[in-house]
């Protein structure tokens, strides 16, 4: 049975491959695209999302969605995607898709009613779009089989020392998903810091040359300069959140009650994992905590190849 998936994403270089990849994973069939603020503006992530399905050949529904977080200021990357978001690969503008009329809320509700339960929702920015839905429809999280997302840290940060940036941009969003009650599985800096990607995956990807395939190798081609530049390396933080969804046996989980920081001065953002079960209350989130870096490179190569536009 092919599994149905929502995705809501701020497309982000490396956003931009899990959605490649995702197009290409026989597994699942994306439902919906929907777009948030987070590592640039909306503005910039939702013509991303558009241009990217014309150009991918994804038929289904693309959304605008929340344009900043539930509380306190815009925050944005420090430049490793780039201006727009795609580093500096230039996507034709799409000419004959268009946004759909629904925002991201009312899209996530209606594609969970339409699924009867089984949708699943991969998401990789900051929650703010779950959090508004989940506040609108006090239905939603029976209607929601599984989240999948990007988020987060049992140990460390990567904007504090204590936080992750897409929990940290919107802590009261992401509160309210991991209170929701629905099944949960985080995949943080723990193992993302990890999968990071290498020339050779490139050199495969430009020998393939399907249209999926030789965007990746360009958006990788950006994360090797920015690296040599002294930025981030190639890491694939939110196609990492689809594997284990789609690759389970490249990730090892362990189960904790989770809680979002959303006060300290020095601790907003932190996902506070209760590793020593010492709270009493029942485990609400499943952690990926080691990678099999080889099956997951191997994997996210094979998934973009796949895509079906070749």
């Amino acid at each position: 049975m092919v599994r149905p998936f929502l995705i809501d994403c701020d497309t982000g270089t490396d956003d931009a491959i899990a959605l490649a990849a995702a197009f290409g994973c026989p597994e699942i069939e994306v439902k919906a695209i929907t777009s948030v603020n987070g590592n640039v503006a909306e503005k910039y992530v939702c013509q991303n999302n558009l241009d990217m399905a014309e150009y991918l050949g994804y038929s289904g529904p693309v959304c605008r969605g929340a344009v900043k977080p539930f509380h306190g200021s815009l925050h944005f990357s420090d430049g490793t995607h780039g201006r727009t978001g795609l580093g500096d690969v230039v996507l034709p503008q799409a000419k004959t898709k268009q946004f759909d009329p629904r925002l991201a809320p009312e899209m996530i509700h209606d594609a969970a009613v339409a699924e009867k339960g089984n949708l699943e929702i991969l998401a990789t920015g900051p929650m703010t779009n779950l959090g508004i839905a989940l506040l609108l429809y006090p239905d939603l999280p029976s209607l929601i089989r599984h989240i999948w997302f990007m988020g987060g840290a049992v140990y460390g940060g990567n904007v504090t020392t204590t936080a992750e940036f897409n929990i940290w941009v919107d802590p009261e969003a992401a509160q309210v998903v991991m209170q929701s009650g629905i099944p949960l599985t985080m995949v943080g800096l723990d193992v993302t810091l990890k999968a990071c990607m290498d020339p050779e995956d490139e050199a495969e990807l430009r020998k393939d040359g399907g249209r999926a395939s030789l965007l990746t190798a360009d958006l990788l081609d950006f994360m090797f300069q920015r690296h040599r530049a002294g930025g981030e390396a190639a890491l694939m933080h939110d196609a990492l959140a689809l594997a284990a969804a789609v690759c389970p046996g490249c990730l090892q989980t362990e189960d904790y009650y989770v809680n979002v920081e959303c006060e300290g001065t020095y601790t907003r953002g932190h996902t506070a994992a209760d590793v020593r079960h010492r709270s009493g209350k029942p485990a609400n989130v499943s952690a990926a905590m080691k990678l099999d870096v080889e099956m997951f490179r191997h994997w996210l190569v094979q998934a973009v190849k796949n895509s079906r536009a070749q």
